[in-house]
């Protein structure tokens, strides 16, 4: 109860039976202060209501809870600031990387500049956070970025830390090898003779420690460190998505992909925190749309740009095409 003093409150309030001089007398209070008051004179008229002739027990009227006001998403909210904040990497070609005049570029920071296309008509619109494969799963989770697009593969046990929309592009994990080297299928890396660069990635290590466990491991935290740690002879092959893999034999003939992948296909997306259910549906409507709906045409441009080839669109089966 509140230890506030209160005004008095007129006795014409009290007239038996009432209802409206009930209600009058309630509004003498703040609604803070009625509660307690209602609770404890209710008590006290329905204990006297037997004592007094032609008096009949009415309770007084309740006031409605106002129902919680829904909170906005997190990171439609920071779109407001007139921005989106980007995780990216800069150690990934074709997706990011730094080109001959210092700048950032790939597939990865064209789609993110679509998204903040989408969002602001003006592909300018955005931040673009550098980060290493480790620091994915925090930066998203304590805010430090709006979302992230950096050749990341949707598995199962990583939805558990974070949300993801569906695949922008297919992929899966092949290994890449020097062209004279011995090795022709997986089997054959499982010797302690042979060295194979993976990333700073629990699903790299995990996988080979079940297809070669014999095998030695170093450890990068680029995908560009990795390929060149087969290209100068310390690694002996090197696990990489194959649109990376195409890329990188695109333009070293020394180098060549096993015919054997390691995974089936699978596909990369872009992730974001888990709980902000507005923010995905917005950006999985998005990548649904440049995929295979009304952002098409854009999205093929950006994709035959980098790989060289025309994407599937994801909708033919459906519209007959």
């Amino acid at each position: 109860m509140s230890a506030r003093s209160v005004s008095p409150c007129p006795s014409s309030h009290w007239r038996q039976g009432d209802r409206l001089g009930w209600a009058k007398h309630t509004q003498c209070y703040r609604q803070e202060e009625v509660q307690p008051w209602n609770d404890v004179i209710s008590w006290v008229l329905r204990s006297a209501a037997p004592a007094l002739p032609g008096w009949q027990w009415q309770p007084p009227p309740t006031t409605p809870r106002r129902r919680p006001r829904a909170r906005p998403s997190p990171s439609l909210t920071r779109c407001w600031r007139g921005k989106v904040i980007v995780g990216v990497t800069s150690e990934a070609p074709p997706f990011g990387f730094i080109d001959d005049k210092g700048e950032l570029v790939g597939f990865d920071i064209d789609m993110a500049k679509l998204v903040a296309k989408a969002i602001f008509n003006d592909e300018t619109k955005i931040e673009l956070f550098k980060q290493g494969f480790a620091a994915r799963w925090p930066n998203v989770q304590n805010g430090s970025i709006d979302f992230g697009i950096m050749v990341t593969t949707v598995y199962a046990d990583r939805a558990l830390r974070v949300g993801f929309t569906r695949p922008y592009i297919d992929s899966g994990i092949v290994l890449v090898v020097k062209k004279d080297s011995p090795i022709k299928t997986v089997a054959d890396l499982n010797k302690a003779d042979y060295t194979v660069a993976h990333l700073t990635t629990p699903v790299q290590e995990e996988r080979g420690k079940r297809l070669y466990p014999n095998a030695k491991f170093l450890t990068f935290d680029s995908i560009s460190a990795q390929f060149n740690a087969v290209k100068v002879g310390r690694a002996t092959a090197a696990q990489l998505d194959v649109p990376v893999a195409l890329f990188y034999a695109k333009d070293n003939p020394d180098v060549r992909i096993l015919d054997e992948w390691l995974t089936d296909v699978t596909g990369n997306a872009i992730f974001l925190r888990g709980d902000d259910f507005k923010w995905w549906l917005f950006l999985d409507t998005l990548v649904a749309e440049m995929t295979g709906g009304s952002l098409f045409s854009q999205y093929k441009v950006l994709y035959k740009n980098w790989f060289g080839v025309e994407p599937r669109h994801t909708r033919i089966a459906q519209s007959g095409r």
